[in-house]
């Protein structure tokens, strides 16, 4: 069960890591393949594709776990309290608006978009590579989340303290 819990709590970090090994494996063995025996591997290029929009899109909410977004916040820091606050809530607003409107409710409409569209070789459906967004942007929704949950936690505790 805590195994469970663990690997259901990590599930982006799996799903990126696997992505990232398998276009490290796939692309390195094709390499191999191509220039020492001059028989790539037809199918790799269309497999490591979907991998790296799926490493992309759930690897964004893997770096929303951790922290490691790119984020200016020098002029933020040097306002007054109340105007970080407000500072801080807009930025908190306009991920939420971004995740939710581009990423779900556009990317539904994407997806629907490609319904009939299947990759050349191995044909498979591009609804299923491109339900990365979403599935991406539910992850990061929950990842960011919990951060906002936790900074104002922390905010409620210092000023309780």
């Amino acid at each position: 069960m805590i195994l469970l819990k663990s690997f259901l709590k990590n599930i982006d970090d799996w799903i990126a890591v696997v992505s990232l090994a398998g276009i490290i494996l796939l692309t390195g063995t094709n390499v191999i393949l191509r220039y020492l025996f001059s028989k790539p591997i037809a199918w790799t290029e269309e497999v490591t594709l979907m991998l790296f929009v799926w490493l992309i899109f759930v690897g964004m909410s893997t770096a929303m776990k951790y922290n490691t977004h790119i984020g200016v916040d020098y002029f933020v820091e040097k306002l007054p309290k109340p105007l970080r606050i407000v500072a801080d809530f807009i930025r908190i607003l306009s991920i939420y608006i971004v995740l939710i409107y581009v990423f779900i409710i556009l990317g539904v409409k994407f997806i629907g978009n490609v319904s009939g569209k299947v990759t050349p070789i191995l044909t498979i459906n591009y609804q299923y590579i491109n339900i990365a967004v979403i599935v991406g942007a539910v992850f990061t929704i929950i990842r960011f989340t919990s951060q906002v949950i936790t900074s104002y936690k922390e905010t409620q505790k210092g000023i309780d303290a």
